[in-house]
């Protein structure tokens, strides 16, 4: 599914559909959380990609901001097809989130005030 830490594809269409992208972001936060990491993700701008897996990643328990402020990032870049990179994800990572996302186990989700949130949310999408 990724190139590399990028994912290609049409919004609306595998790999870019809503539950594929929301997968991805529950997947992401559960990464972080095994590996010891405090899961706070930075989109570069709100549309449906990033909301997509912001959504997901705020279900595992993760804080997203819109802008800088995380040591992962995803940045869009809008056209024919969309290109989405996740920055600051070594290919090594890459490949313990693809073994989360194709894996048998369930990936654990969170519930009621367990559940992530969005910050330094302003006009301008920048903190």
């Amino acid at each position: 599914m990724f190139e590399k830490n990028t994912l290609r594809g049409v919004p609306g269409v595998y790999p870019l559909t809503a539950e594929n992208l929301f997968r991805i972001g529950l997947a992401l936060s559960a990464l972080f959380q095994m590996e010891g990491r405090r899961p706070v993700l930075s989109i570069d701008a709100p549309d449906f990609v990033t909301l997509s897996i912001a959504v997901g990643f705020m279900n595992g328990g993760g804080t997203v901001k819109v802008g800088e402020g995380a040591d992962v990032y995803i940045y869009c870049e809008r056209g024919k097809e969309w290109v989405v990179t996740f920055g600051e994800l070594s290919p090594e990572e890459v490949r313990r989130l693809e073994i989360i996302l194709f894996g048998r186990a369930p990936i654990p989700r969170r519930t009621g005030g367990e559940i992530g949130r969005v910050e330094a949310w302003t006009r301008s999408g920048k903190p």
